[in-house]
């Protein structure tokens, strides 16, 4: 088997849409809507994200076509721990090439690239899922640090109200129910008081 021609570079604003590409085939692989991630893409919003001036793409280059990435931004580590941290917020190889050491060359780049500018520690965050992902940074030395908990809003806002209030037709059966049971109540104390 031939060895790859790999490199690393950064990516530059005429690489976006091979990029966005990749981006869509991860999502899509990972669980996620494609018809989603290809509505970010359409609407410019991918573009947006990937072009803030905090936001860095390294690409895996190999034989000359665009093969993985790592996307990372310069941020501290979390609102209450003001310590520089470079965050890979995505890494993506193509299946085609994985288990060939492309996944690693882009994490090194990723350290290299921390390093150089003096950042303190690197981070990332991983699906609970992901099992085989997790395994592999702990591999590396990455550690859990915080647990980062995600509820859907409107499931929150649900819970944070409390159960509803019965209206309706529900409202309706219930004072029926309690009618009923008063009636036969009252039916009771009558045949009682009667023997």
């Amino acid at each position: 088997m031939a060895r790859l021609q790999t490199s690393v570079v950064p990516m530059s604003h005429d690489d976006i849409g091979h990029v966005a590409e990749l981006w869509v085939e991860r999502r899509a692989e990972f669980v996620h809507s494609r018809d989603g991630a290809r509505r970010a893409v359409d609407e410019g919003r991918f573009a947006e994200a990937i072009s803030r001036e905090y936001a860095t793409v390294l690409m895996a280059v190999v034989d000359g076509e665009i093969a993985g990435y790592a996307w990372v931004s310069a941020q501290p580590m979390s609102a209450h721990l003001d310590v520089s941290c470079l965050n890979i917020e995505d890494v993506y190889v193509v299946p085609a090439v994985r288990g060939q050491g492309v996944g690693r060359m882009l994490l090194t780049a990723v350290a290299t690239y921390a390093h150089k500018r003096g950042v303190d520690h690197v981070g990332c965050s991983l699906l609970t899922q992901a099992k085989d992902a997790n395994r592999s940074m702990a591999r590396l030395g990455f550690a859990a640090v915080v647990t980062r908990r995600v509820a859907q809003t409107g499931s929150l806002m649900r819970r944070l109200r409390g159960p509803e209030p019965r209206g309706g037709v529900d409202q309706l059966l219930l004072q029926r129910r309690r009618r009923a049971q008063q009636s036969r109540a009252a039916a009771v104390e009558v045949l009682a008081a009667h023997s």
